[in-house]
């Protein structure tokens, strides 16, 4: 039910990338290039290794951009698999990240919400400027996606080190971007990824957890210690849409 504290504001929905409008699994296609036997295997060893690298910089209060991490983790990921690439391989590879196709259902979702008044939507991605603006055009999803929250561009307290998520700091600069500090559960984070969605419930955020493999929540990090799990649960794009536009989020009190 609105009131006068709610009537007025805005909700803002804040869309995840890789792994929620791009298909990161996608890239198998271009390691079969050069290891066909190997390479959904590759993929997934690279994507694990994509994720853990930026949760050892943030537990070692360091920071190196995205792009770079995803090249070094490719680099371990085709060591663990006894591929051997060439210096020009593995550039085109980590070049390939950037020409992710997006989920099918991406685009028509998108498109609904900008058409759409009632909310506000935004790009909150760990990806840096460059990656994201030419992973979103190649998609043909930049038309629909105009606003970004990335990591390598928010600003910072002074003398902070740049972090990713799911640390704190990442969700708090997104609520100060987007003018909700004093309202954080008026952002709703759509994330594929469960540890995205912890992180921002922790931070007083709402979530919705697209879990396309309808495999179940299985995160269980915080039981006992704080409710992080998703504010709902969505399928894919096209039902989150379908709950936008019937009114189902309504604003934190």
């Amino acid at each position: 039910m609105s009131s006068k504290n709610t009537e007025s504001r805005t909700q803002i929905l804040a869309f995840d990338v890789y792994g929620t409008l791009l298909d990161t699994s996608a890239i198998a296609s271009e390691i079969q290039k050069y290891a066909p036997e190997k390479a959904n295997d590759v993929a997934t060893t690279w994507r694990m290794y994509q994720l853990e690298y930026t949760w050892r910089l943030n537990s070692m209060g360091l920071y190196i951009p995205f792009n770079e991490v995803t090249r070094r983790s490719l680099l371990q990921a085709t060591a663990e698999h006894g591929l051997t690439l060439s210096e020009e391989e593995v550039n085109s590879l980590n070049a390939a990240y950037r020409t992710l196709p997006a989920f099918p259902d991406a685009h028509a979702a998108l498109k609904a919400l900008q058409e759409y008044t009632g909310v506000e939507h935004v790009i909150f991605s760990n990806g840096t400027s460059d990656m994201i603006t030419a992973a979103l055009d190649a998609s043909s999803l930049l038309p629909y996606a105009q606003t970004h929250v990335l990591i390598d561009t928010v600003a910072l307290d002074p003398g902070a080190t740049r972090k990713y998520k799911p640390a704190h700091e990442v969700y708090r600069a997104l609520l100060r971007s987007v003018g909700k500090e004093a309202h954080p559960g008026d952002v709703w984070l759509v994330s594929g990824n469960p540890f995205d969605v912890t992180g921002a419930r922790s931070c007083g955020m709402r979530a919705l957890w697209v879990d396309r493999a309808r495999k179940g929540w299985a995160d269980h990090l915080l039981d006992g210690v704080k409710d992080t799990k998703a504010t709902r649960v969505v399928h894919g794009l096209d039902e989150l849409v379908q709950v936008v536009l019937a009114g189902g989020l309504e604003l934190a009190a």
